[in-house]
């Protein structure tokens, strides 16, 4: 899997491609929420070329994560999906941060991503 974290005037920008498993990402989570802090952008912007989507138990096992890694409601995180596959299948990533108070939502274009984390 690779990555990349840069930023701008207002986001914190993550581009991760290449995740051929099934495990979720926890450790580019912790570098995400270390440039977060570091750069001061609470506002995180994640665009995902995947080969395939995280599985249901995955998906919930990396909102589970989130608190633990560091993530609170205050770091807000729109998830762009490349592919409509991985769209449709990581809705249930936006249900499981809505019960754990966790602002993660998912989104088919950047734009739509971006007026929602301008809303924050």
């Amino acid at each position: 899997m690779q990555y990349t974290i840069g930023a701008d005037e207002e986001f914190l920008r993550v581009s991760v491609s290449g995740r051929d498993t099934d495990i979720p990402p926890s450790a580019v989570c912790a570098q995400v929420l270390i440039e977060s802090e570091r750069l001061e952008r609470p506002r995180i912007l994640i665009e995902l070329d995947q080969k395939f989507p995280l599985s249901l138990a995955s998906q919930q096992q990396l909102i589970d994560q989130l608190p633990m890694i560091g993530f609170t409601p205050e770091y807000s995180i729109a998830l762009v999906h490349r592919t409509p596959v991985a769209q449709m299948a990581n809705q249930y990533i936006d249900m499981l941060a809505e019960r754990r108070d966790l602002a993660v939502r998912n989104f088919r274009d950047v734009e739509q991503a971006k007026e929602w984390l301008r809303s924050r």
